[in-house]
C-alpha cells in the first residue's frame, strides 16, 4: 500500500513539474524582441494609412446636425434629423462597474444618418429618457 500512494504521488509531482515548466517557457516566449522595428534591406516600408476620423468632431454650422445638442432628448433629435439609417445599441464598460450609483447605466443607442455621421444617446438607469451623450459628424458615414 504503501509504494502505491507514493507511486500516485510522484506521478502528481511530475505532472505539476511539467505543467510548471510549460508555463514559465510560454511566459518567457512572450518577452522576447523582434530585433527592432526597421525594415530589412529588401523590404519596402508600407504607405502610412489614412487616419479614421476622429470622435466627436462637431458639425459645420450651416449643418442641420448642428442644431442637435448635447442633453437633448431623442423626440428632439428626430424631429430635426428624421429617422436614422440604422440604429444599434451596446454597452460601454461602465455597465460592468460594481459600485456605479450614479444615472449612467453605461448601455448606448446609437443612430446612424447616412452621408452625416451617428448621434449617441446614453441610457440612464433610473428613468427618463435617452439623452444625447456624443455628436460624431462623418461626411463618409457609410449608414450601417
Amino acid at each position: 500500500m504503501q509504494n502505491l500512494r507514493f507511486s500516485v504521488s510522484g506521478r502528481l509531482w511530475v505532472a505539476l513539474t511539467t505543467a510548471l515548466l510549460l508555463g514559465s517557457l510560454t511566459a518567457l516566449s512572450g518577452c522576447g524582441s523582434d530585433g527592432g522595428s526597421q525594415p530589412a534591406a529588401g523590404e519596402a516600408q508600407a504607405e502610412p494609412q489614412q487616419a479614421a476620423p476622429p470622435k466627436g468632431v462637431a458639425p459645420p454650422a450651416d449643418h442641420r446636425m448642428a442644431k442637435v445638442t448635447l442633453g437633448m432628448p431623442v423626440s428632439e433629435v428626430e424631429t430635426i434629423m428624421g429617422s436614422p439609417t440604422h440604429q444599434k445599441s451596446y454597452m460601454t464598460g461602465k455597465a460592468f462597474v460594481p459600485f456605479n450609483y450614479g444615472n449612467d447605466s453605461g448601455s448606448r443607442v446609437e443612430y446612424a444618418y447616412k452621408g452625416e455621421g451617428r448621434i449617441i444617446f446614453a441610457v440612464p438607469r433610473w428613468g427618463g429618457g435617452l439623452k444625447v451623450e456624443r455628436i460624431d459628424y462623418d461626411p463618409t458615414e457609410a449608414g450601417d
